[in-house]
């Protein structure tokens, strides 16, 4: 074991606000176990220092929080020259910006607590659907990991908006790489099934335009080891049932998101506690025998929003 600083990014100030310590921590603990953590500031830096093994430094950088990592010798800080170790360019996740886009840090901590609530060992292995992708934020990040991924989006110009941002990526940084469009059925007006795939550096990520609430039909049957999703916060939209409160529509997919899950998998949600309170989120999942762990980091973003994020598990 030795000493090891860890240099809390400043973007981790940006996902979660005034709380980011403590959400920090939560994350440390949750992904590497119960360790000691002892913080301290020197000058605007903040590191939390824990004793770890040489093979768990890897890991380490890939914490949603970490900028740098350092060897503490007599109280001096050297840096070691470690990074994720992610096959494709940072840019390909952080690159493309646009209104309402999920916090890019917040994305990677969904998928690192998933990953640990499933134990999984090797990435590339593992299957990961975003019911609700929106833009693909959770897909590209699925993708850096080595994750084969796949996601749902009702709104069909997603589609034009995640190929540009592909296509200027793969241009900027000559990235080899597949690109396919077409639908999973016939082709309509509405765009229903209507898919874009993305193929780089040995991962897969596949959008389809359709409904959450259908997932399990959309995606044929297919099961995931992952269901990860950043939910409507209730403050811009309304919900198909005319409400803030996404519960109503959360209950209507459930029973798809649970046949699209493996045995042992999990399910792990961002969302505004506010709507819904997570006692009734929790309640919703445990009436479809879905377990919710012990995990909890809320952290409000404005006067309206507390984000939080809740984890569960199929037996």
């Amino acid at each position: 074991m030795k000493p090891i600083a860890l240099l809390i990014s400043p973007e981790a100030k940006s996902a979660y606000f005034k709380d980011y310590l403590d959400v920090a921590k939560q994350e440390l603990k949750t992904v590497f176990g119960d360790i000691d953590v002892a913080y301290k500031c020197i000058g605007s830096l903040d590191f939390f220092h824990i004793s770890c093994a040489e093979d768990d430094l890897q890991r380490l950088t890939r914490l949603s929080f970490v900028q740098g990592l350092f060897s503490v010798e007599n109280e001096k800080y050297i840096p070691l020259d470690l990074s994720g170790d992610f096959p494709l360019h940072a840019d390909f996740v952080f690159g493309s910006k646009y209104r309402g886009k999920t916090n890019e840090r917040l994305t990677q901590l969904l998928i690192n607590i998933g990953l640990s609530s499933i134990d999984a060992t090797d990435s590339s292995k593992v299957k990961l659907l975003d019911p609700m992708c929106g833009r693909a934020t959770t897909l590209l990040w699925a993708m850096r990991y080595g994750i084969k991924a796949k996601g749902i989006e009702q709104d069909a110009q997603a589609l034009a908006e995640i190929r540009q941002s592909l296509k200027k990526w793969t241009k900027l940084h000559r990235q080899k790489h597949q690109l396919k469009e077409g639908f999973t059925g016939k082709a309509n007006k509405k765009d229903l099934g209507k898919f874009l795939e993305f193929n780089a550096e040995g991962s897969s990520m596949k959008v389809i335009v359709g409904d959450a609430i259908n997932a399990n039909d959309i995606l044929k049957g297919e099961r995931f080891d992952l269901i990860v999703s950043d939910l409507p916060y209730g403050i811009q939209h309304f919900t198909t049932s005319n409400t803030r409160n996404p519960l109503a529509v959360l209950k209507e997919c459930l029973p798809q998101w649970k046949a699209s899950l493996k045995p042992g998998g999990a399910i792990v949600l961002a969302f505004n506690s506010y709507i819904p309170k997570r006692a009734e989120l929790i309640s919703a999942f445990a009436e479809q025998g879905l377990a919710a762990q012990d995990f909890s980091i809320p952290h409000r973003m404005s006067e309206s929003i507390v984000r939080d994020v809740v984890v569960f598990k199929l037996p």
